[in-house]
Parts: C-alpha cells; structure tokens; sequence
C-alpha cells in the first residue's frame, strides 16, 4: 500500500502543468543555456581557423568532422544511456565539456591554439555532444505524465528553434570582441546545464535489477529490432525521413535560387531569418495545436499542407515571396514533430528509450545531411525549380507513407516489448 501512494504522489506530480513542474523545468532551463552556447561555438569555431591558418577548406572541414562523429556514434550513445545511469552520463559529458571549453579557451588567450588541438577539442566535444542527448530525451517521459510528454517536447523545439536564432548573431558578437569569449562562454553555459542537472530530485530512468547482460552490439541491436518490428515507428521513419530531407534542402535551394536572381547577402540573410521566425513561431504554438487535433490527423494535415507550400514555393524560384510557403511549412512542423516524439516516449519502454530514439533519430535525419550537396548539384546542373522540385517529390512521398502506413493511424498505440528489463 505504502508504494502504491508513492507511485500515485508520483503519477500526480508529473501529471502537474509543466510551468510547475520543478524537475522538467531545471531540465529544460539546462538544455536552453547549453543549446544556446553550443549554436555560439559553432560559428566561433571556424572563424578561429580561419584567423589562425585561413584556409575555408579546413574551417568547414571541422563542422563536417563533427556531423561525421555525432552519426557514427549516434546508435551506441543511445545504447549506453539504456546501459548507463543516466543522470551520472549527461553530468559526465556536462563537466567534461567545461574542461575542453575552458582549455581551448585560454589556449587562444595565450596564443597557443593550434588548427591540430582546434581539430582535437571540436572532435572530443562532438563525441560528448552524441552521448548526452539520447539520456536527456529519454528522461523527459520520466519527469513529465503521458499526457505532458508532447508538450515537453514541443517545449524543447521551442527552444531549440529560439537558440538557433539567437546563437549565431550573439556568437559573431561575442568572437568581435574577443576570440577566446565564445568558448569561455560556452564552458559556462555547461557550468549552469551542470548545476541545475544535478538540483534534479527524480530519478531520470527507472530502477533496474543488476548489471546489463550482454555486449553492447547486442544492445544496439535490440534497439533496431524494437523499431523493425513496430508498425508506428515504421510509418514514423518512411514519413519523416523524406520531410526532412525536404526542409532541408529547401532552406538551401532558397539560398542558392535567390543568390542567382541577385539577391544581396543582407537579403539572403533575411530569408533564413524570415524561415526560422516561422519555426519558432510554430515550436511556440505546438502545445494549442496538440491540445485541439489527435496525433493521425495533426499528421496527414500537417505533410498534405507541407506538400502545396512547396509546391507554391517551387512555382516562385528566383523571387522572395518562396521564402513565405517554407517559413509557413517551418511554423506546422514542430507540432507533429513534438506529437510524434511524444508519441514514441509514451509507447517504448523506459529501458530502450535511449536506444529506439537513437535509431529513429539517425534514420530519419540521415538523408537530411545529404540534403545541401544534392541541392547544390540540382542547381548547378538542372537549376533551381529542379532543386525544389526534388523537395516536392519528397513530400509527395512522405503523404503516401502517411496514407499507406497504418500503424500511424492508431491513436492509443500499443507494441509488445520484445525485450522485457
């Protein structure tokens, strides 16, 4: 009886708003400052190779040598946050990325920042960048009821989509006044995700019996299966797999269309701000969309609404106004990205959480990185409207993944764990 109460006291706490829910809100607030510091580096890394050696080659060379690491081990991250404790993993990848910020800081006070050490720290950072976000994702479901869960997630697309507006013009400013101020302040934005991870008073992931048995291959694995053999996950990836790869290479077609027109670069910059505005707006109003359409319908509205704004958006090549149907597009996305993450942490287990997000994750984002050659090579060779009109027959394709598949359609979705804890 006495750990019926618990379960009970614990149920009506996560089931509690989430503007009252101490723990999420340390959580999100963590994550708000470390995303923020991240996007800020970002852009301070390449600038420092550039002053320091010049070469662009080798400045874009490091941002493509994290996006190789962050793949490569994006399945076993997920497996060790099953495998591990979570809170000790993201505290660990926490402290560890303030050491690395902080010595590639004061290296380039000193002078001392080599293109090799550069190389070093941005790999190390990536490889801790890839082993805290499975732990994270998986331990929303945790502090927040069933019924929160894709308000939380719509909460961290807000965040998300505020970061990445905010991030690149704050870090130009900050390496303006001083090349080693970006990285010192991304050491404290990890200080701060640190501290208030740490204040977290319920536990990230449920209680297992012993160590894990098996290897992690094995646990890998399981996790590949666990997502083979559900039909929603399934419909999940045969959907967004070809949506992302649409947004994606859209945003860079847009660069690209209107930089043939003539546009100047202040222009440029405005349409991806106008592109970001909408997906901020749309992380913003996620929670009030959730809340007035079920998941299936929110879905088909959301990819046959994204189908005729790109098409609209591909018949304008060349003039602004294609800026208007993307940032349109951007604005419905984060509803049923959230829905659809919340979706999968209500119906995995809590002990392959890390593990299915991993896989979903990096098979519907993979084709995504493809996204920015395959755009640059429709241009170059075929031309703009050929460019969007590739991302037109990807949406296409995502709406009849939507039709077809009917695991998506189940609105109280259920699987068979396959691998009881």
């Amino acid at each position: 009886m006495g750990a019926g109460k618990v379960n009970l006291e614990k149920s009506d706490k996560n089931s509690e708003p989430l503007r009252k829910n101490r723990d999420f809100s340390l959580l999100w607030t963590s994550q708000a400052a470390s995303e923020l510091g991240s996007t800020v580096s970002i852009l301070a890394f390449p600038l420092l190779i550039l002053s320091i050696h010049g070469s662009a080659v080798l400045a874009g060379a490091v941002g493509s040598m994290q996006a190789v690491i962050r793949a490569v081990l994006q399945l076993p991250a997920g497996a060790l946050a099953d495998r591990w404790n979570r809170r000790t993993l993201m505290l660990g990848c926490d402290a560890g990325r303030v050491v690395l910020f902080m010595a590639l800081g004061g290296l380039v006070l000193v002078d001392h920042a080599s293109v090799p050490v550069i190389f070093m720290i941005s790999g190390c950072v990536a490889v801790l960048d890839v082993m805290f976000v499975p732990g994270e994702a998986a331990a929303v479901s945790q502090l927040v009821g069933p019924e929160r869960v894709s308000e939380a997630f719509a909460k961290n697309e807000a965040r998300t989509y505020a970061a990445s507006l905010a991030g690149p013009s704050l870090g130009g400013l900050l390496y303006s006044i001083g090349r080693a101020i970006p990285f010192l302040f991304d050491a404290l934005t990890y200080i701060v995700s640190f501290t208030l991870i740490s204040r977290i008073r319920r536990p990230l992931q449920q209680p297992r019996e012993g160590r894990p048995k098996g290897s992690l291959v094995r646990d890998i694995l399981e996790g590949l299966k666990y997502v083979v053999s559900s039909p929603f996950l399934r419909g999940v990836l045969f959907t967004a797999t070809p949506i992302n790869f649409a947004l994606v290479s859209a945003q860079f077609s847009v660069t690209l269309a209107l930089t043939e027109s003539g546009y100047t670069p202040a222009v440029l910059g405005m349409a991806q701000g106008v592109i970001a505005v909408g997906g901020l707006l749309g992380a913003l109003s996620a929670p009030w969309i959730q809340g007035r359409v079920t998941f299936y319908p929110l879905l088909l509205a959301t990819v046959s609404t994204l189908f005729v704004l790109m098409v609209v958006s591909a018949l304008s090549v060349g003039r602004f106004l294609m800026v208007l149907p993307l940032a349109l597009g951007l604005f419905l996305a984060p509803a049923i990205n959230a829905a659809l993450f919340g979706r999968l942490a209500v119906t995995t287990p809590n002990h392959l959480q890390g593990r299915v997000i991993s896989v979903v994750v990096l098979l519907a984002t993979a084709s995504a990185s493809a996204a920015p050659l395959s755009s640059g090579m429709f241009v170059e060779r075929l031309g703009s409207i050929a460019a969007m009109t590739s991302c037109v027959v990807a949406v296409a394709l995502s709406l009849f993944a939507a039709l077809y598949f009917r695991g998506l359609r189940i609105e109280k979705a259920s699987h068979t764990d396959p691998f009881p804890n």
